[in-house]
């Protein structure tokens, strides 16, 4: 597995925190529960299931974390985790069995808009980006939010779409290389220049 330089630093708040230091817990939690919110809005709009499942989420953290095996990589686990209970939550609120991961077509990305000179150039720039994003299905939408928004590896990010960690790089480079040709060449200095939200 390739390395994820902020490994070690989370084992040691994990294990700071099954050791019984409430601060670890705190750090984890203001540490992680942006990006999860973030994540997790692009799987459900509902705003109110969302919250639920993060909410569930730290809280099993909090009470089952000292009888969880500690995991390797922390944020992969909180992705994975998080992914999981709003699945089931999607599933208990629409009672189907027909729903599947691949059912929620959800996964819109948006862009941030930073301080830069030209706003108009950056708008536009931004709107057609978003244009061209949203013709892809939802994994690719989902496989490009994990790249630019998390720590996660490529093996993680495998784990997470059910794909193998080469599959994960070439589909980022195809992604890339067609939204290049797509939109032209400055397309791709914009798209890792500008976070996913």
């Amino acid at each position: 597995m390739e390395s994820n330089p902020n490994v070690k630093y989370w084992q040691e708040i994990w294990a700071n925190f099954k050791a019984g230091d409430r601060r670890a817990f705190e750090s984890i939690y203001n540490e992680f529960v942006d990006v999860l919110y973030s994540y997790g809005s692009k799987i459900t709009s509902d705003k109110v299931l969302l919250e639920d499942s993060i909410q569930d989420l730290f809280i099993d953290v909090y009470r089952y974390g000292s009888s969880i095996r500690q995991p390797e990589y922390l944020e992969f686990y909180l992705f994975k985790s998080l992914k999981r209970i709003i699945i089931r939550k999607l599933k208990e609120k629409s009672k189907t069995l027909e729903f599947t991961n691949e059912s929620f077509e959800q996964f819109n990305l948006t862009f941030s808009i930073e301080e830069i000179s030209d706003k108009e150039i950056l708008e536009k720039n931004i709107l057609l980006l978003q244009n061209e994003i949203k013709s892809l299905d939802a994994q690719k939408r989902e496989l490009l939010f994990l790249k630019f928004n998390s720590g996660l590896t490529y093996t993680e990010i495998g784990e997470m779409l059910n794909l193998k960690p080469d599959t994960v790089k070439k589909q980022v480079q195809r992604l890339l290389k067609h939204i290049q040709n797509r939109l032209g060449g400055t397309m791709i200095e914009f798209v890792l220049t500008f976070r996913v939200l």
